[in-house]
């Protein structure tokens, strides 16, 4: 019942612990990051009882999936809403975004596109919404803690880009290539967050993007082995490091 996929908890760690790092420790940063986990972990149950998983593990998981989904919710709602007692009014209207996002994604998930490049952009772009109230709720000004929240959406989503070309040369045999195209968006990426900087936002959110991105920009126009994929997971691992310490050191 545990989530299977180790990309999506990168995306869900890798901006709570950035919020964390770039405000002060306090009761209501710390309680509404563990709502937002064990919201994450409810997921896998869900996808079990909506019959994601298969029908037959819906059929001999289901009555664990009902308590596993029971527990992690309830428990996801009491950390979250007493964190959300505690927080300022700042990282209360902040969470607006992640509930936001997690409804659309709930309807990808219900119409089975969770999976789709745009799914998955925006699932990764939920995950990562959610430390932007985690780092108000720690006393983080405002303008750092959206620059590490929008850091990390458009990376992940540059980094999706990326996963998306190998798959889809993957399928079709080298048939279907938007390496290009994708090329292009993760650029356009890049060039949103400049623009924010230049705009008024940290520099460091800028800076925090290009790492992964271009990354994803070489992945996309070279080619890469789908039987490397493991190594591409490590070394976006490393991209995501590089844009924690990048953020941390910059937003601190």
């Amino acid at each position: 019942m545990i989530p299977h996929e180790h990309g999506a908890w990168g995306q869900l760690a890798m901006p709570l612990l950035t919020a964390l790092a770039i405000g002060r420790p306090s009761a209501s940063a710390f309680l509404l990051a563990l709502g937002v986990v064990l919201a994450f972990v409810a997921h896998e149950p869900l996808l079990v009882l909506l019959g994601q998983r298969g029908r037959r593990a819906a059929e001999e998981e289901g009555p664990r999936a009902q308590r596993w989904l029971a527990g992690t919710i309830g428990l996801a709602a009491a950390a979250g809403l007493s964190g959300l007692a505690l927080a300022p009014g700042p990282a209360r209207a902040a969470l607006a975004l992640p509930a936001l996002l997690a409804a659309v994604v709930a309807v990808l998930v219900r119409r089975k596109l969770e999976k789709t490049a745009v799914g998955e952009i925006l699932v990764a772009a939920t995950l990562a919404s959610a430390g932007w109230a985690v780092a108000l709720a720690g006393r983080a000004s405002p303008a750092d803690a959206l620059a590490a929240a929008l850091a990390w959406m458009l990376s992940f989503g540059a980094a999706t880009l990326a996963v998306h070309v190998i798959l889809a040369r993957a399928r079709s045999k080298g048939a279907r290539d938007p390496g290009a195209r994708h090329a292009a968006l993760a650029v356009a990426l890049v060039a949103v967050a400049f623009a924010l900087s230049a705009a008024g936002l940290p520099a460091a959110l800028a800076w925090g993007t290009l790492p992964t991105a271009a990354f994803s920009v070489a992945v996309c126009l070279t080619r890469f082995s789908p039987k490397r994929l493991r190594e591409l997971g490590w070394a976006m691992v490393g991209s995501s490091a590089v844009t924690l310490v990048i953020l941390v050191v910059g937003l601190r």
